[in-house]
């Protein structure tokens, strides 16, 4: 997958997230983003890699029992919110990186009608 170029207010909300003296340690935090933007990295600890890959693939199964499994691993409740937000702004520049490829791909797809001579633009299903 393609990392498209952000916004400069997204990238540097996104420095000064990964940047902040917090709780969590910034590798570890820099792990989560990465993992959940662009699916690579790995998590090292495996309550911290469930809950992850739920807010990667499928954010709708987080439940309590997610983050009572980090409580139990030892995570502190600033860090399991450190680490949540980061995933979670990880998967949503994901989603936005995805709205980006398609409209650079439907402009690109943009052709010329030779019949009129018109503009047509068109999106493949």
């Amino acid at each position: 997958m393609r990392l498209m170029v952000l916004p400069k207010s997204i990238q540097n909300a996104i420095e000064a997230l990964l940047g902040s003296a917090g709780e969590s340690d910034p590798a570890l935090l820099r792990a989560v983003f990465e993992r959940t933007r662009s699916g690579v990295g790995e998590i090292p600890h495996f309550e911290l890699r469930e809950l992850v890959e739920r807010i990667h693939s499928r954010p709708w199964t987080v439940s309590d029992e997610d983050f009572n499994r980090l409580r139990q691993a030892g995570y502190s409740e600033d860090q399991i919110f450190e680490l949540t937000l980061v995933a979670a702004t990880g998967a949503g520049v994901r989603r936005f990186e995805a709205g980006l490829r398609a409209l650079e791909a439907a402009g690109a797809e943009e052709t010329r009608s030779p019949a009129s001579g018109q503009s047509v633009e068109y999106l493949e299903e």
